[in-house]
């Protein structure tokens, strides 16, 4: 029997984030928020965020159930300088892990594939620090199955 490995698809996201030079210097963080007063650095949290049935579920006799995963992963980038520049690091960070997420569709062969499927932008300033943070969502989607052998 083979369950869907839930926080395996999480740590493998992180693995291959982390190996990836373009991302050098992001601080990555699993299924928690990323620590304010960082100052002019740069960080993605990864969370799960729902998953489905798959709307195209094969009928398997009971031995398999295939899903739709919808995992969150936010670009944030703090500074002390402007809003202006936590967006601009922002939008680099957030391109960078796209162009990562493009690379390997299966998320080192933990899922069947994934597609990546928008997301939000937001920003703060917190004012005991005069820091500012930028912050965008990527929802990858992927479709992976639990089998009942």
């Amino acid at each position: 029997m083979a369950a869907i490995d839930y926080a395996g698809i999480e740590d493998q996201l992180k693995t291959l984030l982390e190996a990836d030079a373009s991302l050098n210097g992001t601080r990555f963080y699993v299924e928690e928020e990323p620590q304010f007063g960082l100052q002019d650095a740069k960080a993605v949290a990864i969370f799960l965020h729902s998953r489905a049935p798959d709307p195209e579920q094969s009928l398997s006799a009971g031995k398999r159930t295939r899903n739709i995963i919808r995992l969150s992963l936010w670009s944030v980038f703090f500074s002390i300088e402007s809003y202006r520049v936590a967006c601009t690091g922002r939008d680099a960070l957030l391109g960078a892990l796209e162009l990562v997420l493009m690379k390997d569709r299966t998320v080192g062969g933990k899922v069947a594939s994934s597609w990546l499927e928008g997301g939000q932008f937001q920003s703060a300033r917190d004012d005991s620090n005069s820091a500012f943070a930028a912050a965008a969502e990527t929802i990858l989607v992927a479709r992976a199955s639990a089998i009942n052998t």
